[in-house]
């Protein structure tokens, strides 16, 4: 290319950088968790970015995505799943429900802030892609929810996040599942009664053929793993052959005790 033809898109990287400049001057960029301006991108401070990477860097459960700590893994299981029988094969996270992860999700869930589907979901794209199963995954599927839960929500954090996801990764979103009843939401119901909360709730959309599918869930948060499993198997009973997994945040469980997700 000569120096002639250069020009435009010089001059247009040029208009571009001075536009960039006079919208940062005009609305600076603020960290979407603190609100300061000292902001490492475009999305995070220095500060809460340091934290966020260390949050994310601790060592989880390959098949139910709990926190792990030394040794805490075994064929494949941890001490959360290792006595259970999960539909879901495989599940990655983000992090733990805590800190800067869960602060990020509630402002995701509750706040209505467009921009941070973009930031996790790059993260979590990170998380998958450094799987053993990444590579073998056929569509992406958000957990549905009932229009009764949605209502005074400016949107459904899980479809927000599967659809940036899927731009992420290049992977394309199957509209397979429903929620076929309401009920309580999880979050009004003890950690005991939340898998009969939401068994038989989920349904396959008629006419949806997943005979040998390799699909991989998308929520928002797991707590106990009850609402993601019931989605498990629902696709499994109607002929996907494996499903995985795929969360912002996972709620980890010491002693019995379940933290709440707000």
């Amino acid at each position: 290319m000569n120096a002639t033809t250069d020009r435009p898109v010089e001059k247009a990287s040029t208009a571009r950088r001075f536009a960039g400049g006079v919208l940062d001057a005009l609305f600076p960029r603020v960290c979407v968790l603190c609100r300061s301006a000292d902001c490492a991108d475009v999305h995070l401070c220095s500060k809460c970015a340091r934290a966020f990477d260390l949050a994310s860097a601790e060592p989880f459960c390959p098949r139910c995505a709990h926190g792990v700590g030394p040794y805490g893994v075994q064929d494949g299981r941890c001490h959360a799943c290792r006595d259970k029988r999960p539909w879901i094969d495989a599940m990655v996270r983000v992090g733990a429900y805590r800190g800067s992860i869960g602060l990020l999700v509630r402002k995701l869930k509750y706040c209505g802030r467009d921009e941070i589907d973009l930031f996790v979901a790059a993260r979590l794209a990170e998380s998958m892609r450094l799987s053993a199963w990444f590579e073998r995954i056929d569509a992406l599927v958000y957990v549905p929810t009932h229009w009764t839960h949605s209502l005074g929500r400016r949107y459904y954090a899980p479809r927000v996040l599967t659809n940036a996801l899927s731009r992420e990764t290049g992977l394309p979103i199957a509209q397979v599942l429903r929620r076929a009843s309401g009920g309580p939401h999880q979050l009004n119901v003890t950690r005991s009664r939340r898998r009969d909360n939401v068994r038989g709730k989920f349904g396959v959309i008629a006419g949806t053929v997943i005979d040998g599918a390799r699909l991989c869930l998308i929520d928002d948060v797991s707590t106990v793993g009850a609402t993601i499993n019931e989605c498990a198997r629902t696709l499994k009973r109607a002929g996907a052959a494996v499903v995985y997994g795929a969360v912002i945040a996972k709620v980890n469980t010491e002693s019995g005790f379940t933290a709440s997700v707000h």
